[in-house]
């Protein structure tokens, strides 16, 4: 290990071939037993953090920056998706490395430690990202809470979440390999059957009903330490090993070999992935779900190679240590601070037309825009918002790395500041700090709760096996029956606070003329049959759902009440008027075709909104779009079910035509509202241009367009 030990690591005892320290040269007196220094550092690790790291960055930019998942797309996501076991896979290796072969671990003062360099960052960046999605996200502080308890704040945080849990365990894992020692063949290949039983349950629907669906149903989740077994098991094996391991590695790595065991990874991710598209039906969604069986086999061998690369590389002098060794010690920072930067780059390049131009191009290019362009700004700025936290006191907050001021290594800034305080000035200090914070908060409330006009209320209810929950956003004076209430379905991957902002309905709920109701999808998708996310691949009953929904918020059907579905949601919203005819009183569907297995059989009326340039769902017969049918195409299938005639009304708005058929012989009405440009994106209002929202509201009220109420 002579190359992986960093040069500030403590040198080795002296040691004889046959294993035995060389005696001295003369006799000198027996010198106290010295504490267990730390074992060395593995350079290697440097480099594995930050490829993994790369994966990560890669996965959630596809996920997010990428429009439909396509069949390229979801190739490349197969392989990236192995992020988190390789992550798991290395947490466990380290702890076991560090704490497997010590005599003697003292427990608390190992949690204290650990805890207190994740748990600070997991609550600081909770409370960030829960302030920045904004009120909409629920009330504080029952969101925030749940957002603890259940990594909710953004999709990347079930990895603290089970990393505490990790920490919580590891005693007894550790327990368990030395109970096991010599068997750790037979626990490895135990956990192996445990986790391919675990994810082709998950991925096949194995089990529909019961307590084991209820708790598969938690696994799929991704946030509790059941789902990862292999993992951790697997990484502690290895760090109990790790010097046997590493012997066998240098023993047989080369650059082929490596290049060989990471193409077996590859090839067995794309074969499974492709079977499942081809053989068995499934969407590229779902064929590269992170919970399958192949990822078994995708992640060992991935995380070998990187292991053997990383020997390799610090073996052959660790090229350029100091730029990986410096990415490694914000690896951590960087994972908190990059879906924040994700969100802002979507944003900048969906306001300037680059988002729906990337989505729009041709599925290779548009991966290589992703991981050519995005990726490398997204990890960039990461790194760099990383570097410069950890040289600020803030930086246990933020990096999960304490605070050292420069040329202070050993961290004797700490005592020396705690010197200076004394406890009479702490105490106060604090004091100070929770009666204004709690004066702060409680003040706050007060002038908001004498100002607010509206309020928002998140409910939870059973269906079927499942618990689903809903936001409601609506005036604190009581609604007048005439006035609606709206569900809204929102589009795939969109969190309720971004869909609030998205969908500009809330100024009708401000000024007291409406309800909107935000059913939360399962991992952010709906099942509206074959497409998309994991709420199709589970087989979710979202029909069941809305059903039960629109019956408790609506009990008595005391108003009108509508729904409006934008690109996944969309789809939703015709399974439901395919399903549950009847159910709204009007539909509004946002950029979506209907599943191809549902067909609009009974009148309703409803709202089609499309884009000329939309590239999901084409405008006209050949335009460019990978849903079919073409709006146009689909206007006219709701139009012939409603008995509508020729005659419609057809009414310009600068940059959207909206366009009518008042005369059908059911007595439903068709609406629809085309954007000269836009792409699949929710119609915002820009200068004189409507938005979506003005449009709905006046075919649901048949009122004429006007402004958004102020």
């Amino acid at each position: 290990m002579s190359t992986t030990v960093t040069p500030d690591s403590p040198p080795l005892p002296a040691q004889e071939p046959g294993g035995q320290r060389r005696s001295p040269a003369s006799p000198a007196p027996p010198a106290p037993p010295a504490p267990r220094a730390a074992r060395p550092h593995v350079v290697a690790f440097d480099l594995i953090r930050l490829v993994i790291m790369a994966f990560v960055v890669g996965v959630h930019t596809l996920a997010f920056g990428g429009g439909q998942v396509t069949v390229v797309l979801g190739a490349v996501t197969t392989i990236f998706h192995t992020s988190r076991e390789l992550f798991f896979l290395l947490t466990a290796l380290v702890l076991t490395y560090n704490y497997g072969h010590r005599g003697q671990v003292r427990w608390l003062r190992f949690w204290r430690r650990r805890y207190w360099l994740v748990v600070p960052a997991y609550v600081a960046w909770s409370l960030i990202y829960y302030a920045f999605d904004g009120p909409g996200r629920g009330p504080f502080p029952a969101a925030f809470a749940r957002d603890l308890l259940h990594a909710g704040a953004r999709y990347h945080m079930y990895f603290l979440l089970v990393t505490m849990q990790v920490y919580l365990l590891f005693p007894v894992l550790r327990w368990v390999l030395r109970k096991t020692a010599g068997h750790h063949v037979a626990l490895f290949a135990a956990a192996c059957v445990y986790q391919l039983a675990l994810t082709a349950a998950l991925q096949h629907h194995l089990v529909r009903t019961g307590p084991v669906a209820e708790w598969l149903n938690g696994a799929g989740s991704g946030v509790w330490l059941d789902s990862y077994v292999l993992y951790v098991v697997g990484g502690a094996i290895a760090g109990w090993h790790f010097e046997q391991i590493c012997a066998f590695t240098r023993r047989h790595a080369s650059a082929r070999t490596v290049s060989l065991v990471a193409g077996i990874g590859v090839v067995a991710g794309l074969g499974a992935y492709f079977a499942e598209i081809c053989l068995g039906g499934a969407t590229p969604a779902a064929a590269s779900a992170v919970f399958q069986p192949v990822v078994v086999v995708e992640a060992l061998a991935f995380g070998w190679a990187l292991l053997a690369g990383g020997l390799l590389w610090s073996d052959r002098g660790a090229p350029h240590r100091k730029f990986f060794a410096a990415g490694s010690a914000s690896s951590f920072g960087i994972y908190l601070a990059h879906p924040l930067v994700l969100q802002g780059l979507l944003y900048v390049a969906g306001a300037v037309g680059v988002l729906a131009a990337v989505r729009g191009a041709p599925a290779v290019l548009e991966l290589l825009a992703l991981l050519c362009v995005a990726v490398p700004v997204v990890y960039g700025a990461s790194w760099l918002i990383a570097s410069a936290a950890r040289r600020t006191p803030l930086s246990l907050l933020l990096t999960g790395r304490e605070y050292r001021p420069a040329g202070d290594r050993r961290g004797l800034w700490r005592p020396r500041l705690m010197a200076t305080l004394t406890r009479r000035t702490l105490i106060l200090a604090v004091a100070f700090v929770c009666t204004f914070g709690v004066a702060s908060f409680a003040s706050a409330n007060i002038i908001s709760e004498l100002q607010r006009t509206t309020y928002t209320a998140t409910y939870s209810m059973k269906v079927g096996t499942m618990t689903r929950s809903y936001e409601v956003i609506g005036p604190v004076a009581a609604l007048p029956d005439s006035a609606p209430v709206i569900v809204v379905l929102s589009g795939i991957a969109a969190p309720v606070s971004y869909e609030v902002k998205r969908d500009y309905l809330t100024p009708y709920v401000n000024t007291g003329q409406a309800e909107l109701v935000y059913p939360v999808g399962y991992k952010m998708s709906w099942n509206a049959g074959g497409c998309c996310g994991q709420a199709a691949q589970h087989d979710v009953d979202d029909v069941a759902f809305i059903t039960s929904l629109v019956a408790a918020v609506d009990p008595g059907h005391r108003h009108p009440i509508y729904v409006v579905g934008y690109s996944n949601g969309g789809r939703l919203a015709y399974k439901l008027a395919c399903s549950a005819p009847g159910l709204f009183d009007g539909t509004a569907v946002v950029k979506a075709d209907p599943d191809p297995g549902c067909v609009v059989s009974r009148s309703l009326t409803i709202l089609q909104i499309a884009a000329l340039d939309d590239t999901a769902v084409p405008y006209a017969p050949g335009d460019k779009g990978r849903e079919s049918p073409p709006a146009t195409v689909q206007v006219a299938a709701l139009r012939a079910v409603d008995g509508c005639s020729e005659s419609s009304a057809k009414t310009p708005h600068s940059a959207m035509t909206l366009t009518t058929w008042a005369d059908c012989s059911s007595g439903a009405r068709v609406g629809f509202a085309v954007w000269n440009s836009g792409g699949h994106g929710f119609p915002w209002p820009q200068g004189s241009t409507p938005s979506a929202a003005q449009v709905i509201w006046s075919f649901f009220t048949k009122t004429a367009l006007a402004p958004l109420p102020k």
